[in-house]
């Protein structure tokens, strides 16, 4: 091999240097004390999970999650706060087929979406494979479901019953079903019940299926269903959980950081309700110092005499005790001046830590104003944005798309002439918008004027505004309007908007003068 040779660098003190294969040695960078054990940093070790340690911490997690969600007050309201905000009574869709890459007119484009938006709607209501639930009602079983467990699982199914107009069905699962078999515990592509393929896709899923229902971690594969997660092009089976890390398999509680705190704040409630309620019932104990037992209710005092024991009374009871027995009154002084500062504080941290202020999760607005109950609502809608898109993409898009697929070869959508093949454009096909619930208003009459000036500047649209505030359609907002001014016509009615319009322009008696 021939070439020129490589250039000789000199350093400062004129020694060869190599310009290539030099070792990188680090700079003496300074010592952080973020990594450092002194202080109280000392006993700072952060524990990490094996593949066997990992399952066995979420199902714990996802338990003490179920709890805090079934019993604890704040628990509870977070969950459902987030739930309801999020979906809500349903995302609803509104098909938007891509009319330029298929090569429709508007005409044609609006045929389609009526049609494939009557599919939808006669689907949703057979969507769930048990007959249980409408598909907005799967969307908030589903949605709560992650918040607590960390994720859901829905396996789509094809049900041909001749009572049903589609055979697309939802079979919900509980994930906490999900996970390896003892007898593959040693394959190093399952982990948590997840088979993974190439660059780390899932490729099945196991769910434990036992005859006798019985769940226990001991099961082998025989008591287990294989789900793969893929069906050619469709899914066959649907895992959605919040992912925080590049290599995570499975979800965590919305709960978990805060868990600890959200079980001492219970505990502590508990406990000074049960103090109170001591306090204020604790009934009068007489103490009496007469050894001949003159007052009633007492004994002779005698060493040997039984003597009278009290560990429950009804409230204003009168105890007459023994003799040289002397009670210690309880003081009815809980809770103490800190207590509502000290609970708000501790409600603030735990929203904090699930994206929530503290006027969500307590449901407490009494300290605040219209710019502060503003604020706090944003900051909230943001993470039910989130949420909203988070279903969209990894649940309600994807069944969309299954719903038209089989309503367009079932011959409930017909194609214009001159349409692509349905999998050649499949994806412009069932291209969709998804609108959220209805969002309150703070203040109805401020924040209609913002909307207004921003679609006058060009800085929002009335469709957007529409969906935004109202949870509807523009278009089909409009045709009812027309609806709606039609009959007014016919029964000669003015809408009140013509009437002040009629009153300005009309010149006053003053003016004809």
């Amino acid at each position: 091999m021939t070439g020129n040779p490589s250039p000789i660098l000199y350093g400062p003190d004129n020694l060869p240097l190599r310009s290539t294969g030099a070792r990188p040695y680090g700079s003496n960078e300074v010592s952080r004390l973020a990594g450092g054990l002194r202080g109280t940093l000392s006993n700072w070790f952060v524990s990490r999970n094996t593949r066997y340690s990992g399952r066995m911490e979420r199902q714990v997690i996802a338990d003490r999650a179920e709890d805090l969600a079934a019993n604890d007050t704040h628990g509870a309201s977070s969950i459902d706060s987030i739930t309801i905000n999020s979906v809500g009574t349903g995302l609803q869709p509104q098909s938007r087929p891509n009319a330029g890459v298929l090569g429709w007119n508007k005409d044609q484009a609006k045929q389609f979406q009526t049609q494939a938006e009557w599919a939808w709607h006669i689907w949703q209501a057979e969507s769930d494979a048990a007959g249980k639930l409408t598909f907005w009602q799967n969307c908030l079983v589903g949605l709560r479901t992650m918040l607590v467990k960390g994720e859901f699982f829905r396996i789509p199914l094809m049900i041909n019953n001749p009572d049903r107009v589609f055979s697309l069905a939802l079979q919900s699962v509980d994930p906490l079903r999900m996970y390896t078999p003892s007898d593959l515990r040693e394959e190093e592509n399952i982990k948590d019940g997840v088979q993974f393929g190439e660059y780390g896709r899932p490729e099945a899923y196991w769910i434990a299926d036992p005859d006798d229902a019985y769940i226990n971690y001991d099961l082998g594969s025989d008591n287990f269903t294989k789900v793969q997660a893929r069906a050619g092009h469709r899914p066959g089976a649907i895992h959605n959980f919040v992912t925080k890390t590049e290599e995570q398999v499975r979800g965590v509680s919305i709960l978990a950081p805060a868990m600890k705190f959200f079980k001492d704040l219970n505990d502590y409630l508990d406990f000074e309700l049960m103090g109170a309620i001591i306090a204020s019932s604790f009934p009068v104990f007489i103490e009496t110092s007469d050894p001949y037992g003159t007052a009633e209710g007492m004994r002779h005092p005698d060493s040997n005499a039984k003597k009278t024991r009290y560990h429950e009374s009804a409230p204003g009871t009168i105890l007459y005790g023994n003799i040289n027995e002397k009670p210690h009154i309880l003081k009815s002084d809980r809770p103490g001046n800190s207590f509502d500062p000290f609970v708000e504080r501790i409600l603030r941290a735990i929203g904090a830590s699930i994206g929530m202020p503290y006027e969500v999760i307590a449901k407490d607005f009494s300290k605040t104003n219209y710019s502060s109950a503003r604020a706090a609502l944003l900051e909230a809608g943001r993470v039910f944005s989130m949420y909203q898109k988070w279903m969209v993409d990894g649940f309600c898009q994807p069944v969309w798309g299954m719903v038209l697929e089989e309503a367009w070869l079932r011959g409930m959508i017909v194609l214009p002439k001159g349409s692509p093949d349905w999998y050649d454009a499949i994806h412009a096909y069932t291209r969709s918008t998804w609108i959220p619930p209805r969002k309150g208003n703070v203040d109805p009459l401020k924040e209609i004027k913002a909307n207004i000036l921003a679609v006058q500047h060009n800085i929002s649209t009335l469709a957007g505004v529409t969906a935004e505030i109202g949870g509807g359609d523009y278009d089909s907002n409009l045709q009812q309007r027309a609806n709606e001014r039609n009959r007014e016509r016919q029964l000669d009615i003015i809408p009140p908007a013509e009437v002040n319009k009629q009153t300005k322009e009309e010149p006053s008696d003053d003016s004809k003068k």
